[in-house]
């Protein structure tokens, strides 16, 4: 049973606990009552109502308790409230050291700072997280978030290691799935900049090919008719080896996207590089074929 769920039957029991103690006194206590209101709604998953409520109780110094305030911070994780779930980690840690919800509000710090876009200042916490609590069931989901700090920082490298840890050492955990994820996303980006790479190289052959082809042409005015004619035909083998190459290369992009899904390829902006300087290549191609065709026509 994870630590949630059993501090979830525990605030089950406290709320008992409270109701009991409020239906036997004789007159209504303020904290009692949020208390117990606050304690309803974070068991419903009601986390707003919850936040508001269990803010209100830690006002009373009845309520001024490890188990309110660690409520608190996590409902207020669950409603995406980073900024005030982080600042009251700080006051938990200021107030009760040594509780047994230091490890939590610990790693609840680095979550808060993830999603508040402090990618450095939340690798520093999780770091320290996974230092002291090495065993802690929250181990791989803190090595996950640290490796999404790298990746929201183009640390492909790092953020690899991290991922393939979390597949590789804990296969059953929660975050196995989407590291897996992550790591897919990675090799798929660095096999596009390879294919990225390799089109580029094919462009200055193209290039280089052209200006051959434009300095033959000065020269063919003063060379036989039959040389001219072997040029150009060299130059036509070479300009179709640099199309076919192209056409391989589109195919296997093509492979790529259909592998990988619409998504990766919609959000890729190394994609569209590369679909335009296809583009860009077709039609230079196509330049250097007419041009081609028009000379050996003068020719003939």
């Amino acid at each position: 049973m994870s630590f949630l769920k059993k501090f979830f039957g525990f605030c089950m029991i406290l709320l008992f606990s409270a109701s009991l103690g409020f239906a036997q006194s004789s007159s209504q206590s303020p904290a009692v009552t949020a208390f117990v209101q606050g304690a309803k709604a974070f068991g419903a998953g009601e986390w707003t109502s919850s936040i508001f409520l269990l803010r209100k109780a830690v006002s009373y110094p009845e309520n001024f308790t490890a188990e309110t305030w660690y409520m608190l911070i996590t409902a207020e994780m669950y409603a995406g409230e980073y900024k005030n779930a982080f600042q009251d980690c700080e006051t938990y840690a200021r107030n009760f050291p040594d509780s047994p919800y230091d490890s939590y509000v610990l790693y609840h710090r680095g979550r808060a700072l993830f999603c508040m876009g402090e990618y450095e200042k939340s690798v520093l916490i999780l770091s320290d997280f996974c230092h002291q609590y090495p065993e802690h069931e929250m181990y791989p989901s803190a090595l996950y978030w640290i490796a999404e700090s790298f990746f929201a920082t183009y640390n492909y490298e790092d953020a690899e290691l991290l991922y393939n840890a979390v597949v590789n050492d804990y296969p059953d955990d929660a975050k196995a799935d989407s590291a897996q994820y992550r790591l897919e996303t990675i090799r798929q980006a660095a096999r596009e900049e390879k294919l990225l790479y390799l089109l580029k190289e094919t462009g200055e052959e193209y290039l280089a090919a052209k200006e051959e082809y434009e300095r033959q042409l000065k020269l063919s005015g003063i060379d036989s008719t039959s040389d001219a004619r072997r040029r150009i035909l060299d130059l036509q083998r070479q300009n179709a080896d640099n199309e076919r190459h192209i056409l391989e290369l589109e195919h296997e992009i093509a492979q790529l996207k259909e592998k990988l899904g619409d998504e990766v390829a919609k959000n890729s902006d190394v994609k569209k590089e590369t679909y335009f300087l296809l583009q860009d290549l077709k039609r230079k191609a196509a330049e250097t074929q007419k041009l081609l065709n028009d000379k050996e026509r003068g020719d003939l």
